[in-house]
């Protein structure tokens, strides 16, 4: 089953924007490969790992898992 991966950037809010939230481009065949693709991900943004979220979910759009402070 391919999963996607959403990236939130815990910032405070600038005007009515909210958080920024992007995709990696790529889709993972495992969970296992989705989380640590985010924690790669999250590791080259040279940001405190606790304002960096992410979100992994299936082809459905269901979440499957979550993780912060660069938590795997």
């Amino acid at each position: 089953m391919p999963y996607t991966v959403e990236i939130t950037l815990a910032d405070l809010p600038s005007s009515e924007n909210g958080l920024p939230i992007y995709p990696l481009p790529e889709t993972f065949d495992t969970l296992a490969d989705a989380k640590e693709a985010a924690a790669d991900h999250i590791a080259k943004l040279g940001r405190p790992p606790s304002t960096v979220m992410f979100t992994v979910m299936d082809r459905d759009g269901v979440t499957v898992a979550t993780g912060d402070n660069g938590a795997t």
